[in-house]
């Protein structure tokens, strides 16, 4: 998160600002991210025109921006939560205010950011005890700094603001532990969970009363004092929870929040967020360059394609040729792109020279390859249109158009399809980086790490994977039993159970595409994009068409890993999820890949925050309060762990009901022949068969699969044929066990 800090006071200068902010960036970085495992930074940015244009806010450079001013004279200035139209958050610091308040001026600022980087909306609520009651159960506002509002310390000479930790918020105390980061005692006791220090208070929701309050201690002056002079400056929200202003936009989300706290009897949830089903539909083997790159045309803030007739490009080492990116992308290709680790870390490039080795590996894998049209395809990229009408993905750009893109979105390691894919389902690869193959079945590994599945079945949330065909999800130990059971669902499935009631969805789903045969619509090339399009539409059509269930709902669409296809902008760095690094030490993060936020409380726009697939998991953990799975989803892991979304979703009030009745993937034209070339049998296609096929129980073999005996002393390789029946037979015998399973269950 970046915070912009815009000076307007006459009374401080830039030099001493941006000292000031020098030290809060210490502040976050150094005490609150160790303790709370989020952050930001706060920039100095430079004054536009002669006072704040808050519908505009054109000083903003980041996420939020913070005022400096000297008079409580700014209308509506109502403090740092206050959002524009666009849900922006931004606020004022005013230092006549705190000399008012006995206050230095560094320490409301570094206060301020703190409250706004751990609530930027200041919406969120946690359960708790009354503070004079505390049999009785309110919701406090989520405020870090409130409750210590006195307790101040330094940092290279600049004063800054004590602050919570996490522990505050739980209803126990714990042995040994502290609620705010100084740890002061006052009177020989220390801050206690939800409690207030001398000179503090805190607000809270009383369900009972439907009033907002705040509390402070028995005959504290000090406090008195301070709200006192911030409600008749008309600053804060003490002042707009107290005249009924602050809420009334978002009272109705706070009331339907609290209500689905009570019926799901738990208080791990964020009031704010609105999400109750998450929906994921990861598709195969693309860049973000290569989808979304030239969606910069529609919105400049996206790190795409550069503008004015620039080209990014990569230069053959062995020709000295060289190909720049282009709008030349074509549907369907006749090869795949190299896209194994080693591969990828040579497409990385090295710290002088990154993202220049795309094409020395795409040669050196394919060293037969001359046409130079082949060659560009590794650059190539899918235009996007001067109009939605003249996408060249008309799907893919619709929602790119009209949702969240994150354009830092990475994939969780530089390789294949199966340790990505692992990735989302569990936090780790268990550190095998390559996939088995026929001439290396030795890379075929077990699988058995805890995943996502198991957490929300200990928490007694729904969920459910659907699929096209063999799902390789199944890969993985503890999912293998489940695709028996009603655990797993085929598309036509989830389009059924889309229609139904919200409640009776699965809290998460988890979508697979078809990865080979005649329907297959993963975009791995060299398939036909178009049946990737195809599968979005249908996914987005029956959520849409479910009102109750849009409105609760969050698609994710994402890519598992970049597929060889070139992208500009370097992997950073990253923790490893566990202590298995002997392959390699995952301390960096895989190619940037399409990924899109979807649901009707987003907006359209871009988000600059660093993802990877962990962070799924992070969001999901955090949400329902799971164990984290690996190091990157735990919230002690340090500053480089897996970034949560949630943020993006608690910025709207309302849910929007302009989004897109319907979207339609593009036809191809009347009379065109579409070619249909089998699909190399190698990579992620080749493993998931080998996988599949080592599942059949021993029987006659099916018709078509006596082959002859291989020469004395040679081990036979098995064709492609052969081994695509061997995995449609193990296949069939599984989805035989899963219907006499649903047969069973159903009479009984």
């Amino acid at each position: 998160m970046l915070i912009s800090v815009v000076n307007r006071a006459k009374s401080i200068s830039d030099e001493t600002l941006q000292c000031a902010i020098r030290a809060i960036n210490r502040q976050i970085a150094e005490d609150f991210e160790p303790y709370w495992s989020f952050g930001a930074k706060l920039r100095l940015e430079g004054a536009i025109g002669a006072t704040p244009n808050k519908q505009k806010l054109e000083e903003m450079r980041g996420d939020a921006v913070l005022y400096l001013w000297d008079q409580t004279d700014v209308d509506d200035a109502l403090g740092y939560h206050e959002a524009n139209f666009c849900g922006i958050p931004y606020g004022f610091i005013f230092t006549e205010l705190c000399k008012q308040l006995k206050e230095e001026w560094s320490v409301t600022l570094s206060h301020e950011a703190l409250e706004l980087l751990g609530d930027a909306q200041g919406n969120l609520l946690v359960q708790g005890p009354h503070p004079t009651d505390p049999q009785r159960e309110v919701f406090h506002w989520f405020e870090m700094c409130d409750a210590v509002q006195s307790e101040i310390y330094a940092i290279d000479g600049v004063k800054v603001s004590n602050f919570v930790l996490p522990l505050y918020f739980t209803p126990e105390e714990q042995a040994g532990g502290r609620n705010d980061f100084l740890g002061r005692l006052h009177k020989g006791k220390p801050l206690h969970s939800f409690g207030v220090n001398p000179g503090g208070y805190i607000g809270y929701y009383d369900p009972v009363s439907n009033q907002h309050e705040t509390y402070f201690a028995k005959n504290d002056q000090h406090a008195q004092s301070r709200l006192r002079l911030k409600r008749a400056a008309k600053f804060g929200r003490g002042y707009l929870r107290q005249h009924g202003t602050a809420t009334i936009a978002k009272e109705p989300a706070h009331q339907q929040a609290l209500e689905q706290v009570r019926a799901a009897a738990t208080s791990t949830e964020a009031a704010a967020d609105p999400i109750r089903h998450v929906v994921v539909l990861m598709l195969e083997n693309r860049s973000f360059d290569h989808l979304l790159g030239d969606m910069i045309k529609v919105n400049p803030q996206i790190d795409g394609l550069p503008q004015n007739g620039k080209q990014r490009s990569n230069t053959a080492s062995s020709t000295g040729h060289t190909y720049a990116q282009q709008a030349i992308a074509k549907s369907r290709l006749a090869f795949d792109l190299d896209h194994e680790h080693d591969s990828v870390m040579e497409q990385l490039g090295s710290a002088a020279t990154p993202m220049t080795g795309f094409v020395d590996s795409f040669l050196r894998h394919d060293p037969q390859a001359k046409d130079p049209d082949d060659i560009n395809q590794v650059m190539a990229y899918f235009p996007v249109g001067d109009t939605p009408a003249q996408d060249s993905l008309p799907v893919l750009h619709g929602l790119a158009r009209q949702f969240l893109v994150c354009d830092k979105w990475f994939s969780s390691m530089p390789g294949p399809t199966w340790p990505n894919r692992f990735f989302v389902h569990s936090g780790t690869c268990l550190g095998h980086v390559l996939m088995p193959s026929r001439e290396h079945p030795e890379y075929m590994r077990v699988y058995s790490q805890e995943t996502l599945y198991d957490r929300l079945g200990d928490q007694g949330k729904p969920w459910k994977i659907y699929h096209d065909g063999m799902p390789q999800s199944i890969v993985l130990t503890r999912l293998l039993p489940r695709f028996i059971t009603s655990s797993y669902g085929s598309m036509d499935d989830f389009e059924q159970e889309a229609k139904g009631a919200a409640n009776d969805f699965p809290a998460y789903a988890f979508i697979e595409p078809a990865y080979f045969g005649a329907n297959e619509n993963d975009q791995h090339p060299p398939s036909d994009i178009g049946g990737g399009e195809q599968l979005i539409a249908r996914v987005y059509n029956a959520l849409r068409s479910n009102a109750e269930l849009w409105q609760s709902t969050l698609l994710i669409v994402v890519y598992d890993e970049h597929g060889g296809f070139y992208d500009h902008v370097a992997p950073p760095a990253t923790i490893a999820p566990d202590d298995q690094t002997s392959e390699y030490d995952f301390r960096r993060l895989g190619v940037r890949v399409p990924a899109i936020l979807v649901s009707p409380w987003v907006d359209p726009g871009v988000c600059h925050t660093v993802f990877d697939h962990t962070s799924i998991l992070r969001y999901m953990c955090d949400k329902y309060g799971l164990p984290p799975l690996g190091s990157r989803t735990a919230p002690e892991a340090g500053a480089l762990q897996a970034n949560s979304f949630a943020s993006e979703l608690s910025k709207r009030t309302t849910p929007r009901t302009d989004t897109p009745a319907q979207l339609r993937a593009a036809t191809a034209p009347r009379g065109a022949r579409v070619v249909k070339t089998p699909a190399p049998v190698e990579g992620s296609r080749e493993a998931l068969m080998l996988y599949v096929a080592g599942l059949a129980e021993p029987g006659p073999a099916p018709k078509g699969m006596r082959a002859r005996a291989a020469p004395a002393g040679k081990k036979k390789r098995l064709g492609d044929t052969e081994l695509k029946t061997r995995a449609d037979a193990a296949y069939a015998q599984l989805l035989k066990k899963k219907a006499l399973h649903k047969r069973a269950t159903s009479k009984h």
